[in-house]
């Protein structure tokens, strides 16, 4: 998987240099609220999903006329869990680093309003700090990929619904052991942002 996560970057890199270089380009920023549900491989942590929020900057490369484009995030979330096999709360913060290719639907008279989109790409994640817990360890860094959906309207401002898939572990619960192996979790979460646009 860490292959996977590494050519995963440098192709994504390469497609950003190459539409930056013939693209619009506009900053801005982002914020908003997550919501965490965490998916074990074995049914046996109980968990009660809650919500966080996120913030930061974003870019966004687009090839006006065709509508296609990149749109970078970095930001910082919060993600919280209660768990109730131990009673316990996971609070975790993150630097994300959505990476994802948009297209934007242009209507020509109306693209000035509204222009709807649709998104998807990875999404890296590195957690800020250490939030182990008992026998929950939490990893660094792990990995997910988001299909989003939103609209922009007149030409500042993107509202921006998006769920990240967990593809790497983000938690190993060392407490209980089935079939020799400790039980691991994903990160699933449903995020709404808003964003500004210069």
């Amino acid at each position: 998987m860490k292959n996977i996560a590494r050519i995963s970057i440098i192709l994504v890199l390469a497609v950003v240099a190459n539409a930056t270089a013939q693209a619009q380009v506009r900053f801005g920023f982002k914020a908003g609220v997550t919501i965490n549900e965490l998916k074990w491989d074995k049914d046996i942590v109980s968990k009660d999903n809650r919500a966080g929020f996120t913030g930061g900057l974003m870019i966004e490369a687009g090839l006006p006329v065709v509508g296609l484009g990149i749109d970078a995030s970095a930001l910082y979330t919060h993600r919280e869990n209660n768990l109730y096999l131990e009673e316990t709360k996971l609070k975790r913060d993150y630097l994300d680093i959505p990476i994802n290719v948009k297209y934007k639907l242009q209507i020509a008279v109306l693209s000035k309003i509204i222009s709807p989109f649709v998104t998807t790409g990875p999404d890296f994640s590195l957690l800020l700090g250490d939030d182990d817990k008992g026998d929950f360890k939490t990893r660094k860094w792990n990995t997910s990929w988001n299909v989003g959906f939103g609209a922009e309207l007149f030409r500042k401002v993107q509202i921006h619904a998006n769920y990240g898939i967990g593809l790497t572990k983000a938690f190993e619960y060392l407490g209980k052991e089935v079939d020799s192996k400790p039980v691991k979790g994903k990160d699933n979460y449903w995020t709404i942002t808003a964003a500004y646009l210069f």
